[in-house]
Order: C-alpha cells, then structure tokens, then sequence
C-alpha cells in the first residue's frame, strides 16, 4: 500500500469511510477518510477487520461495502 493516501479526516475535506453494521444496521465508521476516486484505485479488496463501535464485535469488510460520508463542517463547532 502506498502511504499517505490513507489520511484523518481532520487532515482535509474528505469523504469518511463507514461501513454498515450486519447486526444493528447502523453506519460505523472505518477509521479511513479519502475521496471514492481514490479509494476506488486502492489494490486492495479487502480490508483490515474491525471492532464495531456499535455492536463491539469484529466485522470483516471489502472496499464494495464501503459507504462515504461528508462531515458536517457544523459539527465540528
């Protein structure tokens, strides 16, 4: 993986990376946060597993699961 294209989203205006939770249904967020373009030129298919932040189980997930969110600039005030 190259770095650098995995950036925070305080890092700039991009997009969050959530997936959907198969138990509860509700959007958890990866972690990750970049424009789908890049995203979608990542060679990877699967990604790392993660601790669900809604059901605390581990949930394995692949770039098609992936959803992208924009931060309400709002929020963060």
């Amino acid at each position: 993986m190259q770095t650098g294209l995995l950036l925070t989203a305080a890092e700039g205006k991009l997009n969050r990376i959530v997936i959907k939770c198969p138990n509860t249904g509700k959007l958890i967020y990866t972690g990750f946060a970049m424009d789908p373009e890049t995203f979608g030129a990542l060679p990877i298919e699967e990604m790392d597993p993660l601790e669900c932040s809604a059901c605390h189980k581990i949930h394995r997930w692949q770039k098609k699961d992936a959803l992208f969110e924009r931060e309400d600039p709002r929020a963060a005030s």
